[in-house]
């Protein structure tokens, strides 16, 4: 009985952490990394499961029923902006006209990216979006001999964020992102197949740094909406689609999702892990497939791979 009681004391007080935990992602709460804990949100509902159990356990039966509603709750939230961006994808129709591939990669610039680099290669996707590209800048050369066309990273001081392209590539802008001076927003226009699209590539900051990525995302705001026709944006956002300021961000620029949202990171967990790599379109593009590449290649995120159509404007 005693180790029972104690038992339900301990379980008692994770319930009111995990309360607290759920409380604070479903509030707006200047706490730095809530996007993350956002980001975590589905594992944390999960996590109720086990709590609930050991509550019944100790004998502690309605505090157990507690944990239901309030994984409800967080789950119903959660799945929210997902919905609105699915209703969104549900007004997108016209015919294909054609269908390109799209990869987007953080290559960790950190490591040499040979690897990484070599997979790219083998690959050859139309359009290639990479992060923290001087992880593979050794290897841009023989990149270009399957991707001719690149913008960005020409500054190794500020490189980050490059663009690769099999189409010529034109009216090419790159922005910095302050308060990290690195080249993290690009815009290129290209035409595939005698169909025009934009490409936005993107690199956020992790949520944790002072709420960089909020003033990051104001700023891409108002460059994704002074975009006109097709445009397709993809990165490494650093946070999951249904995170507030993520889902903010794709709703006040009417982007639409992918069919899902695959795991990038972290790599060991695989499907298991959360998508803090995401990729979106707007006008007359969808995204028809999209998934996680299952060897990261030496990253720390796995890239995603997708097939894009372009379609015709409806009549």
């Amino acid at each position: 009985m005693k180790l029972q009681a104690e038992l339900r004391g301990m379980a008692t007080a994770g319930l009111m952490a995990y309360a607290a935990v759920l409380l604070m992602i479903s509030f707006p709460v200047v706490v730095p990394g809530i996007e993350l804990l956002q980001t975590l949100r589905f594992h944390l509902v999960a996590l109720g499961l086990p709590l609930a159990g050991v509550l019944l356990f100790a004998g502690a039966r309605w505090r157990a029923l507690l944990v239901i509603p309030m994984m409800a709750v967080s789950l119903w939230q959660g799945s929210l902006p997902i919905i609105e961006g699915y209703q969104r994808r549900a007004e997108i129709a016209g015919d294909t006209l054609t269908t390109i591939n799209v990869l987007s990669y953080n290559v960790l610039a950190s490591r040499d990216g040979k690897a990484a680099a070599d997979y790219i290669i083998s690959a050859a996707p139309d359009i290639a979006v990479i992060m923290e590209t001087p992880g593979i800048a050794g290897y841009l050369d023989q990149i270009a001999e399957v991707l001719p066309y690149r913008f960005g990273c020409d500054d190794r001081k500020s490189c980050d964020l490059s663009i690769f392209s099999r189409t010529p590539i034109t009216d090419a802008r790159m922005f910095l992102m302050p308060p990290i001076p690195r080249e993290r927003l690009a815009v290129v226009k290209t035409v595939i197949n005698d169909v025009p699209v934009t490409v936005a590539g993107m690199h956020l900051s992790k949520p944790y740094f002072d709420e960089a990525s909020w003033s990051e995302l104001q700023r891409a705001t108002r460059v994704i909406n002074a975009v006109e026709g097709r445009v397709i944006v993809a990165g490494d956002y650093n946070a999951a689609a249904w995170s507030d300021q993520v889902a903010d961000f794709s709703a006040r620029t009417g982007l639409v999702p992918p069919p899902w949202h695959p795991a990038t990171w972290p790599v060991r967990l695989g499907p298991l892990g959360v998508p803090i790599d995401n990729m979106f379109t707007r006008g007359d593009v969808v995204i028809d497939e999209i998934s996680a590449v299952a060897d990261s290649y030496g990253s720390n995120h796995r890239a995603l791979w997708a097939r894009v159509n372009l379609l015709a404007p409806p009549q």
